[in-house]
């Protein structure tokens, strides 16, 4: 069998590797702590999960529209209103599988052999080989504590040739910080001037904490938005996301959509309908994240981890693990099978800290986060 090469170029999600690892290890009767996977640990609101179950017994089990029920568009338009004050017509509002799934077709859509995509290094991996699928070229952007971990305009001067697209996921993955506003609008006013697109992941923008950044249409609509319900509805199953795209865009969308999906889940969209009624729910996850962030940062330096910007969002911590000199790989793989931990070795996320750093999650319950950091405490004691 012949392997294509676009197939053999994409990275391995080490993420998932890694959790492979924890479940076969939890099989032969050992506790691992969980802080590698990035899937929030909250069971999906009650309103959500009963709507499901209704769409179910009134038998909406069939093919939708392609781009989305006509009824959730309006909602999810609805929502840009009620938190951003922003009016964004439903009509360039697409429902997609996923952001995944989002991200696919817009790739599908608007790259081919030597397109030109940017993202960030450390940056969301699936951007990376996404592109590779669709045969685009990828330039990783190194970006560090002197900018916030933020790509900059400065960043992209640097490119040459420059890109055709820039991808960022805004609150970050893996850093977890919050672009400035002022440094998003510099970014697609250098883009926008030579011709490039501008694809802002906003799949974290439920879960900041200290501040809450406006969304990228407030900038220009000619901004790609992706967002979705996985991460701030803790719906990770229901494979259900949405995009906001420039009017001209959404047919040709459509056509991709339909021979690649046909339609997003029916039963998940009619659930997600309620979605943005749980706030009590919503606003409850969002503050046991923040506590937890702020349990866990500072115990982290305490251990030695190097943490120089503190994360605004998401539920991840980029450190660094420079005072004990090992690969990360090497490090993740010691802490899981010594110390009974999991972490994302910095791989995933791009080259440039790709040895030094590793990506801790605190999607899991705090009492299950301190259990973590003593096993570390006491297993960083014998390097």
């Amino acid at each position: 069998m012949n392997i294509s090469k676009r197939a053999s170029a994409i990275s391995p999600f080490y993420v998932m590797e890694l959790l492979e690892k924890a479940r076969a290890l939890e099989a032969t009767g050992q506790d691992v702590v969980h802080m590698e996977v990035g899937e929030p640990d909250f069971p999906t609101p009650s309103f959500v999960k009963k709507e499901a179950v209704q769409a179910i017994m009134d038998n909406h089990t069939f093919y939708t529209h392609s781009l989305g029920l006509a009824e959730l568009r309006a909602r999810v338009a609805e929502h840009y209103v009620k938190t951003h004050n922003i009016r964004v017509p439903a009509e360039r509002i697409v429902i997609t599988n996923g952001t995944s799934g989002a991200l696919l077709l817009l790739f599908g859509a608007l790259l081919e052999e030597g397109s030109r995509v940017a993202i960030s290094d450390p940056g969301y991996p699936c951007y990376k080989n996404m592109a590779i699928f669709v045969d685009a070229t990828v330039l990783q952007v190194p970006v560090s504590e002197g900018s916030s971990f933020e790509i900059t305009p400065n960043h992209l001067t640097g490119l040459s040739p420059s890109p055709h697209m820039l991808v960022l996921s805004n609150p970050s993955n893996p850093t977890g910080i919050v672009y400035r506003d002022e440094n998003l609008a510099s970014l697609y006013e250098y883009l926008s001037s030579r011709g490039a697109l501008f694809v802002v992941d906003e799949i974290y923008s439920g879960l900041t904490y200290g501040r809450k950044p406006s969304t990228a249409l407030a900038i220009s609509e000619d901004i790609i938005v992706v967002n979705g319900f996985s991460k701030t509805f803790a719906m990770t199953g229901f494979r259900l996301g949405w995009m906001v795209v420039p009017e001209g865009l959404v047919r040709p969308l459509q056509k991709c959509a339909q021979n690649l999906f046909i339609s997003p889940s029916s039963i998940s969209q009619y659930a997600a309908l309620s979605a943005f009624d749980s706030h009590e729910e919503i606003e409850k996850m969002r503050q046991i994240y923040e506590q937890r962030r702020d349990f866990l940062v500072p115990r982290l330096k305490d251990l030695g981890f190097s943490i120089p910007v503190y994360p605004d969002g998401a539920f991840y911590i980029y450190a660094g693990i420079e005072k004990w000199g090992l690969d990360s790989m090497d490090f993740v793989e010691r802490a899981l099978f010594t110390a009974h931990v999991a972490i994302t070795p910095g791989y995933d996320f791009g080259a440039f800290h790709a040895a030094s750093h590793v990506r801790f999650s605190y999607a899991d319950d705090l009492d299950r986060l301190r259990m973590g950091c003593d096993r570390l405490e006491l297993w960083l004691k014998t390097l």
